[in-house]
């Protein structure tokens, strides 16, 4: 029975019961963890209420990458624990990568009791420690500013543009009964006007003789991607994406040119170089996406994003708009009507068939989607997509083999293609998985890993075997950090060096875990392994994929002299 405030105020309760009601109260019913001493008053009460569902990690590096695996397959804000300390800084590679990519996830971590800090308790660390890597840091200290904490902290993280919050509360107040006052939190809306900068956009665009639309994150995360191929449409454009916009438009449709980055086909450079008018929505421009901001931008760039601390930072703009993508494009769209084409105005369909040819023949004269031994990860890849029905929902870690998916696994809606962006930090496919298959059970879910990555949360087939997950796992083995071996930048340090290991029995380690595995070397013998695996729905499963080690990197095929012109 709850006690009631000896003064007649409302009834007081445990911290770690107000947290969960407030977790309840904002829709969150998953939380990710690893216990721990100073986490166990809010582990019990997970335990004991069945509004949440907990799922334990095998390592805390693993726990933001599976709630934010979870989000971006579509399933609903999750939230996280760890102990202070190591688990806290564990976490941060994760968090990092969820602020990169607009994911809100509430990231509770049972701080040291204030009064001892400075004296050595057990995994003391400055909260502010963690200021850089999530959207907001809140460290609640007195029963007092327990509630608005609390509230703050999941409205801050559901308000666009979205991201990770830390919520800082000590053990003994998640262990202590307290009355907090309740707080309500109105987070702040904004509108943005900019009715000079729309019809400016709305003229240029209806003029443009070769448009491209540049689709970014925030066309993931605040745009609807049927209102963007209707936009696409009425221009006729072309269409890139950064690693974070792969899916929003359907790699299916003709006018599909690919991601952009060193590895953008040759051909797509071509059409971005002789576009008129190229309109970006919702990207930061990074580094990583724009190959070290050297891909050309077309003749007049017309920039749609959410932060305006990005405008005219790696690319000057024409045009800036400040709005989340799906409200400019609706805005754009409805101004342009039923434009008129100009004279000599490309056909985006034609454009994107003959970038894509060019870069699939080129893929066929290498011999890159033969069934030889050693097969390579382009093959590979293609034999996959054929292979997995169209609802499977792929995550992908970090690597060589990444980066070959980005142009040769299609995607068509963005929920089945989860990818971290420019963040890049490997580990991250496995445990993804199984927040996806959390949030998408009926669709198969598979996580598209390399061997380095694959090494770095292993461990977290143990966590889809321990909850049943029919989660697939397609390891591309080289033995090798191919990229950085292969990189030209390797010349200026040590000829021809690499960093090459004898493979582990990857199949015999999933096997320990609980898993089903098997090793592949061929073509027909992954799409066999595969066309099993799906037939399957006992648990999870890993197929080695062994691929040639000497083939060339993405980034290297796709520096070629494109014969295209526009």
């Amino acid at each position: 029975m709850t006690p009631t405030d000896p003064e007649g105020g409302p009834p007081t309760a445990a911290g770690s019961e107000q947290l969960y009601d407030a977790l309840v109260d904002a829709g969150i019913d998953l939380l990710v963890g690893l216990p721990g001493t100073q986490t166990l008053p809010l582990d019990r009460t997970v335990d004991r209420r069945d509004d949440i569902r907990y799922v334990m990690a095998r390592h805390e590096t693993a726990i933001p990458h599976v709630a934010w695996g979870h989000y971006e397959a579509g399933g609903d804000v999750a939230a996280t624990l760890t102990v202070p300390g190591p688990g806290d800084t564990n976490a941060m590679h994760g968090l990092k990568n969820a602020l990169d990519d607009r994911v809100p996830l509430i990231h509770i971590a049972a701080d040291a009791d204030p009064e001892d800090r400075g004296k050595g308790p057990i995994h003391e660390i400055e909260p502010d420690t963690f200021d850089n890597v999530v959207k907001e840091n809140y460290a609640v200290e007195r029963p007092v500013e327990f509630h608005r904490a609390v509230r703050s902290g999941i409205e801050t993280a559901l308000t666009p543009p979205r991201g990770p919050v830390r919520l800082g509360v000590p053990k003994p107040l998640l262990d202590a009964e307290f009355r907090s006052p309740p707080v309500t939190i109105d987070p702040p809306t904004s509108r943005f006007d900019g009715d000079a900068e729309y019809e400016t956009a709305r003229r240029l665009l209806a003029d443009a003789e070769r448009p491209v639309v540049y689709l970014g994150v925030g066309a993931r995360r605040t745009g609807d991607p049927e209102s963007i191929r209707t936009l696409v449409e009425t221009l006729d454009a072309a269409v890139v994406a950064s690693y974070k916009g792969k899916g929003v438009f359907p790699e299916s449709d003709p006018r599909w040119l690919g991601v952009t980055s060193s590895h953008l086909p040759a051909g797509a450079i071509r059409a971005l170089e002789a576009a008129d008018v190229v309109l970006a929505l919702g990207t930061r421009f990074d580094g990583v996406v724009t190959a070290d901001w050297s891909l050309p931008m077309g003749e007049t760039l017309v920039h749609v994003t959410l932060d305006s601390s990005r405008i005219d930072v790696a690319y000057d703009s024409d045009v800036a708009i400040v709005d989340g993508v799906g409200s400019a494009v609706d805005r754009l769209r409805d101004g342009l009507g039923s434009r008129e084409r100009p004279d000599g105005t490309w056909d985006g369909a034609a454009v994107g068939r003959r970038v894509r040819a060019e870069y699939d023949d080129r893929l066929e004269d290498r011999g890159l989607l033969e069934d030889d031994v050693p097969i390579a990860t382009a093959g590979a890849l293609r034999t996959l997509r054929e292979a997995l029905p169209r609802e499977t929902v792929v995550t992908t870690d970090i690597g060589g083999f990444r980066l070959w998916a980005k142009q040769t696994f299609a995607a068509d809606e963005p929920e089945t293609y989860v990818t971290s962006g420019s963040w890049a930090g490997m580990g991250v496919g496995i445990p993804a998985a199984v927040g996806a298959k959390l949030a998408r059970p009926e669709r198969p879910v598979v996580a598209l890993t390399g061997d380095g990555g694959a090494m770095m949360c292993l461990q977290e087939l143990h966590t889809a075997a321990a909850y049943d997950l029919d989660v697939l796992t397609i390891l591309f083995n080289n033995e090798d950090y191919g990229i950085i071996s292969k990189s030209p930048a390797i010349d200026q340090y040590a000829e021809g060096h690499r960093f090459e290991w004898s493979s582990p029995d990857f199949a015999a380690i999933a096997e320990g875990f609980g898993c089903r595995g098997q090793t592949v070397r061929t073509l027909s013998g992954l799409e066999d392994a595969v066309d099993a695996a799906l037939a399957r729905t006992d648990g999870p499963e890993l197929i080695d994929v062994r691929v040639d080690p000497d083939e060339p990197t993405a980034a290297a095929f796709a520096d070629y002299d494109s014969e295209l012109e526009f």
